[in-house]
């Protein structure tokens, strides 16, 4: 009977912070990190401000967990991605083709794999609303370059395993190629934001073509090519 008091109470709480969670997901979009009252999230929740500081004693602590929340769910929408496009690459007929076929073909996977990623332009303003928060706290700035490098280290480490699985390996470090596909996707997301194109990023060619370049450039067959005579 405890018990099942006390998962009943735990699950009533994860939906309050979700639901807080949610609420400053859609504020922070709309009107700014530091400009994001207290009050304004709590109320687009539907709760008080008792409720917001039973579940995180700051806004940096909130900024924290919807930070992490989100990391979570793209990592898992990057292995769903990963495991619903890869299957179709064949590496060793990938690497018969010479550089401009390979990002032909590469492009359209990257276009598929980011079809199945979502309309991220949403987060888009709020991670860049983080950065400028972060450059005025240093304590918050600390913690965002470490989230990044530790989000950074898992999707290089998905993604060197599940290329070597397909007869693909990077010729560089894949922590190093994942910073320039991140940065490279967050350049070109920002710009159609700021143009007012419209265009999320997974309808986005030019970014589909920026991405399978980098890709092309840093990757080469497990196995040679044997050599023609």
């Amino acid at each position: 009977m405890v018990s099942s008091t006390t998962d009943t109470a735990s699950a009533r709480r994860q939906k309050t912070r979700d639901r807080l969670l949610d609420a400053a997901y859609d504020v922070f979009a709309e009107v700014g990190v530091d400009a994001a009252p207290v009050e304004l999230i709590v109320e687009r929740a539907g709760f008080t401000r008792g409720a917001f500081y039973s579940n995180f004693e700051t806004k940096n602590e909130l900024f924290v967990a919807l930070a992490e929340r989100e990391n979570d769910r793209r990592m898992a929408q990057v292995q769903v991605g990963l495991d619903t496009v890869l299957p179709g690459l064949d590496g060793e007929a990938l690497s018969q083709l010479s550089m401009t076929e390979r990002v032909d073909v590469i492009t359209g996977l990257v276009a598929d794999f980011l079809k199945l990623q979502g309309d991220d332009r949403q987060w888009c303003v709020i991670e860049s609303e983080f950065r400028v928060h972060a450059l005025r706290n240093a304590d918050f700035g600390r913690y965002l370059v470490e989230h990044e490098t530790e989000m950074q280290r898992q999707l290089a480490q998905v993604l060197d395993t599940t290329l070597l699985n397909f007869g693909q390996r990077f010729v560089v470090d894949p922590l190093v190629a994942v910073r320039i596909i991140t940065t490279a996707y967050k350049d070109v997301s920002v710009r159609g934001l700021l143009a007012g194109t419209g265009i999320p990023a997974q309808s986005d060619s030019e970014l589909h073509n920026v991405i399978a370049s980098v890709v092309a450039l840093f990757t080469e067959p497990t196995v040679p090519t044997p050599a023609t005579s």
